[in-house]
């Protein structure tokens, strides 16, 4: 919902759009041969959680969660799969931290409206690439764009893969494409898309054993 893929503020922190719906469960589903066994791992009926990922060892689970409309907004969390004990990694009201992923040296990369700054087109909150310690602290912003930055994930040669919207010198809605950028921000580079506006390419994950990586294809500005 709201006027754009990413912004997410409509469910969090915005101040001219609120869609926020609450009620959500976070799920494990196992595969027996055909069947699959779906078992509820956390149900919050006032909330939402969004970005499950899982680390690479298996053992945890991070992902993003509001637990109100009013009184928070996505933070991260990361549950112990074992013993199915939760803990809260980042913090603060009037800020939403998303789209988190695993580092290969533990930390977590993640997108963020904590660098306070809007839109150029519009009056709503621009969110971009931060990183952190396993425990949530250490916070920085890796990235300076002047507008969002989606869903990072780690490349096995151990840069960050994401989509990055930009529109300097150019049409606002055109340009979505897949960057590269270093762990700590450095290097930043056009992986593929500059080159062929009009499609948001988001969610973009590599292939093992490949060369080549999967991503979401939609329409221009995710209309």
């Amino acid at each position: 919902g709201g006027s754009h893929y990413a912004y997410t503020e409509g469910q969090s922190d915005a101040q001219r759009e609120r869609h926020f719906r609450p009620g959500t469960a976070l799920c494990l589903m196992e595969w027996d041969g055909a069947n699959a066994k779906s078992t509820e791992l956390i149900a919050d009926p006032h909330g939402r959680i969004r970005d499950p990922e899982v680390s690479f060892d298996g053992t945890k689970i991070l992902f993003a969660w509001k637990k109100s409309d009013r009184d928070d907004d996505y933070h991260l969390y990361e549950m112990d799969r074992p013993t199915r004990a939760v803990r809260q990694l980042t913090f603060g009201l009037g800020a939403a931290d998303y789209e988190g992923a695993y580092l290969p040296d533990g930390d977590i990369v993640f997108v963020s409206s904590r660098c306070k700054r809007w839109v150029n087109c519009w009056v709503t909150q621009v969110a971009v690439l931060h990183r952190c310690d396993a425990d949530g602290n250490n916070m920085r912003a890796i990235s300076a764009n002047l507008e969002h930055d989606n869903t990072p994930w780690v490349l096995p040669d151990g840069r960050v893969l994401y989509q990055r919207w930009e529109y300097v010198d150019r049409s606002q809605v055109d340009f979505h494409h897949l960057w590269t950028t270093n762990p700590d921000g450095t290097g930043q580079m056009v992986y593929y898309g500059n080159q062929h506006p009009g499609t948001v390419m988001i969610d973009a994950k590599p292939i093992p054993h490949s060369d080549k990586v999967i991503a979401i294809f939609s329409p221009g500005h995710g209309k």
